[in-house]
C-alpha cells in the first residue's frame, strides 16, 4: 500500500511545527503517510509499534525517534496512561540545507540529521535525558522553541544513544521526480492559500496539463486537488482562532474563503463543526 502524501502547514514566520498531545487530545490520525520534511517525536511512556518503512519495532515505556523526510511511516504515539505525552517536531530540509550549514558550529548537528536518512532511535538513557527539554515546548514561544531544538539536537548529536533502523532504506513506491513535484504542489499552496489557487498556474508551472496535473494529485494523494485545499485552508483558519483571533469574517477572508455559507461548511466538513461552535468551545467564557 502506498503512503499518504501529508502537507506540513508551517506557520508564517517559522522555521518548525511542534505539536504536542495529551492522552486526551484529539489527534486526528494521518495513518500510513510520507511527508518531505524531517520529523522528531518524543512519547514520554506506554506501549507502542513504531511502523516505518518495511519494519514494525515494537517499544515500551516511550520512545524518542528522529527520522529524515520521504520516509513512508505510521502514528508512533499511544493512549496508555492518563499522564502520557506526545510531542512531535517537524522542519523543512531547507531549515538545515541551506540555513545552518554556514554555521561550523552546528557541524555535529548537521552529521546527526545526515544519519536521520536511517532513522534513529534512541536508547531510554537518551530518552529520559532530554524529557525536559521536551516538555517545554509547551510553554515557550516559537524563538525559544527554535532554540531548544537546536540545544535537544546538539545533545542528542554528543551523545551517541542511538541505534539506526536501516542502513539503507528504498524508495522505490516513489520516483524522486514525483516527490519534487507534490513538494512544489504543497509550497504552492502554503505560499496562496490566503488568495487565489489556481490549477491552471500551478500546473504549467509543473508543465502538466490541468487534466493531467488532477490526475496526478489524485493518484499521489488519493484526493480531489479543491478538497485539499479547502482542508488546507481550514486548518489555516484553526491556528488563527487558536492564536486569538476571534473575528470569523477576518480568519475566512484570511484562509482564501470569500462567502460566509461555504467557509462554515467547509470548516465543519474537515473541523467537525462550525467556525462559531468552534470558537465558542474554545472561549466558552468570552461567548
Amino acid at each position: 500500500m502506498k503512503p499518504m502524501f501529508e502537507s506540513i502547514n508551517l506557520s508564517a514566520n517559522t522555521s518548525l511545527k511542534v505539536e504536542t498531545y495529551e492522552n486526551g487530545d484529539y489527534c486526528e490520525s494521518a495513518g500510513w503517510h510520507i511527508h518531505p520534511e524531517y520529523e522528531l517525536v518524543y512519547v514520554k511512556n506506554g506501549t507502542g509499534q513504531l511502523n516505518i518503512g518495511p519494519k514494525k519495532i515494537p517499544y515500551t515505556n516511550g520512545v524518542l525517534v528522529f527520522l529524515a523526510g520521504n520516509i513512508p511511516h505510521g502514528d508512533f504515539g499511544n493512549k496508555d496512561h492518563d499522564d502520557n505525552l506526545e510531542i512531535v517536531i517537524q522542519f523543512g530540509k531547507d531549515f538545515f540545507e541551506e540555513k545552518l550549514k554556514v554555521f561550523p558550529e552546528f557541524s555535529e548537528i548537521q552529521k546527526l540529521v545526515k544519519k536521520s536518512e536511517q532513522v534513529l532511535i534512541f536508547d531510554k538513557q537518551t530518552h529520559q535525558m532530554v524529557w525536559k527539554d521536551f516538555q517545554s515546548f509547551r510553554e515557550i514561544d516559537s524563538t525559544q522553541r527554535l532554540i531548544k531544538l537546536l540545544s535537544i539536537l546538539f545533545q542528542l548529536s554528543k551523545g551517541g544513544g542511538y541505534t539506526p533502523l536501516f542502513e539503507n532504506l528504498p524508495m522505490d513506491n516513489y520516483r524522486k521526480e514525483e516527490i519534487e513535484r507534490l513538494e512544489e504542489i504543497f509550497e504552492y499552496i502554503n505560499k496562496n492559500h490566503d488568495g487565489k489557487v489556481s490549477v491552471e498556474v500551478i500546473s504549467s508551472q509543473l508543465g502538466l496539463t490541468p487534466n493531467s496535473f488532477s490526475r496526478f494529485f489524485k493518484k499521489m494523494t488519493q484526493r480531489r486537488f479543491l478538497d485539499f485545499v479547502n482542508e488546507f485552508r481550514t486548518s489555516k483558519a484553526v491556528e488563527f482562532f487558536n492564536g486569538g483571533e476571534t473575528t470569523i469574517t477576518g480568519v475566512m477572508y484570511q484562509c482564501g474563503f470569500n462567502d460566509p455559507s461555504y467557509f462554515s461548511k467547509q470548516f465543519k466538513k474537515y473541523q467537525g463543526c462550525t467556525p462559531s461552535q468552534y470558537l465558542k468551545s474554545r472561549y466558552q467564557a468570552d461567548f
